[in-house]
């Protein structure tokens, strides 16, 4: 099944993105940055923060999207969030081919999800 998502905030600076479903979902596309207000065509997104409520026992997977492969950011489960301490560091993409999409991959045990993820923008938007 396809998630459900909503942009809550989308400015010069951030986007905020919720996000739901109910588990077994491969890549699916949580942040599109091409998308994005005054997006080039090389936009950069780090993630600041998310907050999670996840039903089930397994782990959600955030990535970020690369021409090869995924590169993986950050593993999710329970209920929570990311990002508010400062030993929580924002994330940003190591891989010199990533698209700057946020991809979502939920285990096949999770039966429901909300997930809310706050994404700076780095580089490649104009103002």
């Amino acid at each position: 099944m396809t998630i459900s998502t909503t942009t809550v905030v989308d400015n010069n600076d951030k986007v905020i993105i919720s996000a739901n479903g109910i588990g077994s979902e491969t890549d699916q596309l949580l942040v599109n940055a091409l998308n994005l207000n005054n997006a080039s065509s090389k936009p950069v997104l780090s993630i600041s923060s998310v907050y999670y409520n996840i039903i089930g026992t397994g782990n959600i997977t955030l990535n970020f999207a690369t021409s090869n492969s995924n590169e993986e950011a950050l593993v999710i489960d329970g209920k929570g969030n990311y990002g508010l301490k400062p030993s929580e560091p924002k994330i940003l993409a190591t891989e010199t081919n990533a698209t700057g999409n946020i991809l979502l991959t939920s285990d096949s045990n999770i039966t429901e999800y909300n997930v809310v993820i706050e994404c700076r923008k780095e580089e490649g938007f104009t103002q």
